[in-house]
């Protein structure tokens, strides 16, 4: 499957493992979840969500748009898209900057 694919897969199954943290889980999802992921990982794909992360602009691996008034210390407050990187050889690579939103704690 073509890489474009692969990277729309992930980001799927970012937003419904998102979707599922707000709504009463059930486990059978999550296993679901937790396979596609696997299945994404054999694929070379890495996903990582910086929720919580602290938030510099040195940060090559984010996009960000800051809500509120900024201060020294910021923190992703909200995760649109994943970090994606791929892996080969033992050598990662990223493929998709995540998006956030960065804000007071």
């Amino acid at each position: 499957m073509p890489q474009h694919l692969w990277l729309k897969m992930a980001n799927l199954v970012f937003e419904l493992e998102k979707k599922l943290a707000t709504t009463p889980s059930s486990t059978a999802i999550s296993r679901n979840i937790d396979r596609m992921k696997t299945v994404l990982e054999e694929a070379g794909l890495l996903l990582l969500n910086p929720l919580g992360e602290a938030y510099n602009e040195a940060r090559t691996d984010l996009e960000a748009s800051i809500t509120g008034a900024t201060a020294d210390r910021l923190f992703v407050l909200d995760v649109i898209k994943p970090i994606v990187y791929t892996q080969s050889d033992g050598r990662r690579s990223l493929l998709q900057k995540g998006v956030v939103i960065v804000g007071n704690k």
